[in-house]
C-alpha cells in the first residue's frame, strides 16, 4: 500500500497540505495497483496508532509520504499551542510495517538536513527529504503560484527569502532557478558517532571554568534558589564544569551525559568532591529514584535531548516544589527591534575575547576541529519556535527569554518555577 499522511492543525497552511496530499494521492492511485490511503492527522499518537493497526492487520507499506511541517528532528504534529514531535528514541522504539523495497518521503522543510538520514538508518528504507524550506506550487519543475481551487498543489522545496534573502525570493518568483529535487538517503548513512567522545579532551580544555559563559552563568545565578541541603541534577553535564561551581553549596550534585569520554573528564575534575557523582545515560531514562531531585539544570544540552521522554522522567524524579532551568542555543536571525541589544551583546563579546584570550584560543581550536564539525552535523541546533513553543506549552504561564542575541543564533533561557504538583507538566505520549 501507499500511505500518505498530512498535518491538519500545526501552524498555517493546513488546507494547502490537504490539497497537496490529495494531489499526490490522485497521481499515485492512477499508476499504483494497490490501495492508496490518504489521511489527515493532528497528534503524533494517531501516527503511532495507525502504524500499529496496519501491522496487526498484516498490511505492508511500499511508500510512506508525510506532508506537513518539520523541525530539525523531524515532522511536527499537534498545534502551535501544544507542539508534538517524535523524539529519536520514540522513533527507534516504533515498528512500521514497511515492505522489503519500501521508500519514505518527507515533503517538509529541512527534512534532508538530519532527519531523512536518521529515518533511513532506523527503518532500513531509502528516505527522501528537502534541504531547504518548502512551499506550495502548481508545478514541480519551477515555482508556479496556486491560483484556483482546480489547480494541482505540490509541496515543493526551493530557495527563497527565508533561506536566501531577497535574491532567493527573486529567483523563486522569476523562475530563474528550478525547484529543489528531493535528496535521497540510504540505510547505510547516519552510522557516525554522535557523542562528544572524540572531542572530549578539546571540550574539557575549553570549559574548565563555566563562568566563561558569562551570560548563561549570570542567568543561572539569578534563578537558582538557595542550594543548601538540595540535590541538583545536571542533564548533559559535559565535563562537570557547572557542578564544579555548585559543589561547595549543594548537598549532592548528579551529572548525567551520554558520552563516556566526557564523563571520564568529569570524574577527573571532581576526584576530590565526594558529594558529586556521574552516570552515563542509556536512552532517556534517568538512573535516579522517584522524587529525589530538587533542581534539574540543562545548560547548552537541551537541544540534543529526547524531550517528551525526558520530561516524563523529570516528572518522576523531581520533588514537589522542584524546578527545571534550561539554557540553550537556538537558531534565529536577529530581528530589527533587537538590533540595539544585538550590538551591545556583540561589543560585550569582543571585550570578553580580549579578557579571556586563552578561552577563545581553546574554543577556536574546538569548533574548527573536524571531529567537532562532524558531531554538530548529526546534532543540529533547534529553531527558536521549536524550543519556545515546546517549553511554554509544557509549563503553562511560564515564558522563555533571550539572554544573548547573535546574528543567526541566540541563547534562550527558561525557568519552570516551583512545580508543586508534577501533573502540571503537560505531556502526551505516542
Amino acid at each position: 500500500m501507499i500511505l500518505i499522511l498530512y498535518t491538519t492543525r500545526y501552524r498555517q497552511g493546513s488546507p494547502m497540505f490537504k490539497r497537496a496530499a490529495e494531489t499526490l494521492a490522485g497521481e499515485k492511485a492512477a499508476v499504483y495497483k494497490g490501495p492508496v490511503l490518504c489521511r489527515g492527522i493532528v497528534h503524533k499518537k494517531e501516527v503511532s496508532d495507525l502504524f500499529r493497526q496496519l501491522a496487526e492487520e498484516g498490511k505492508y507499506i511500499h511508500e510512506y509520504h508525510f506532508v506537513g511541517h518539520s523541525g530539525m528532528y523531524g515532522p511536527m504534529y499537534g498545534t502551535v499551542e501544544y507542539p508534538e514531535q517524535f523524539s529519536p528514541h520514540e522513533w527507534q522504539q516504533m515498528h512500521i510495517p514497511f515492505a522489503a523495497d519500501a521508500r519514505a518521503y518527507f515533503h517538509c522543510c529541512r527534512s534532508a538536513r538530519w532527519f531523512a538520514a536518521f529515518f533511513a538508518r532506523t527503518f532500513s528504507v531509502e528516505t527522501f527529504g528537502y534541504y531547504w524550506y518548502t512551499g506550495f506550487s502548481r508545478r514541480t519543475d519551477y515555482f508556479g503560484r496556486v491560483r484556483s481551487e482546480s489547480d494541482p498543489v505540490y509541496a515543493i522545496g526551493c530557495k527563497g527569502r527565508k533561506s536566501h534573502g531577497i535574491i532567493g525570493s527573486l529567483k523563486k518568483y522569476t523562475r530563474s532557478e528550478p525547484l529543489e529535487k528531493m535528496r535521497s538517503f540510504s540505510p547505510s548513512e547516519f552510522t557516525e558517532d554522535r557523542s562528544y567522545d572524540k572531542v572530549a579532551a578539546l571540550y574539557d580544555a575549553v570549559f574548565q571554568d563555566i563562568k566563561v559563559r558569562r551570560d548563561e552563568w549570570n542567568w543561572l545565578c539569578r534563578h537558582l534558589p538557595d542550594l543548601q541541603d538540595k540535590t541538583v541534577l545536571d542533564i548533559g553535564c559535559g565535563n562537570g564544569a557547572l557542578l564544579k561551581e555548585l559543589a561547595p553549596t549543594v548537598q549532592q550534585g548528579i551529572g548525567v551525559d551520554v558520552s563516556a569520554g566526557i564523563l571520564e573528564k568529569a570524574a577527573q575534575m571532581h576526584a576530590q568532591n565526594t558529594n558529586i557523582c556521574f552516570h552515563r545515560l542509556q536512552g532517556p531514562v534517568l538512573p535516579l529514584a522517584d522524587q529525589s531531585v530538587d533542581i534539574a539544570v540543562s545548560l547548552l544540552s537541551f537541544r540534543y535531548l529526547d524531550w517528551d521522554p525526558l520530561m516524563a522522567e523529570l516528572k518522576r524524579v523531581l520533588k514537589p516544589g522542584g524546578r527545571i532551568l534550561i539554557v540553550d542555543m537556538i537558531t534565529v536571525p536577529v530581528k530589527k527591534r533587537e538590533i540595539p541589544v544585538f550590538l551591545r551583546h556583540k561589543l560585550q563579546m569582543y571585550i570578553q575575547k580580549y579578557r579571556a584570550r586563552n578561552f577563545q584560543r581553546s574554543l577556536s581550536e574546538l569548533v574548527n576541529h573536524p571531529d567537532w564539525k562532524h558531531m554538530i552535523k548529526y546534532n543540529p541546533i533547534r529553531a527558536e519556535h521549536e524550543m519556545k513553543w515546546y517549553l511554554e506549552s509544557r509549563f503553562p504561564g511560564r515564558r522563555t527569554e533571550k539572554i544573548n542575541i547573535g546574528w543567526n543564533a541566540s541563547i534562550l533561557a527558561f525557568d519552570s518555577g516551583p512545580i508543586e504538583h508534577m501533573n502540571t507538566i503537560h505531556l502526551t505520549y505516542p
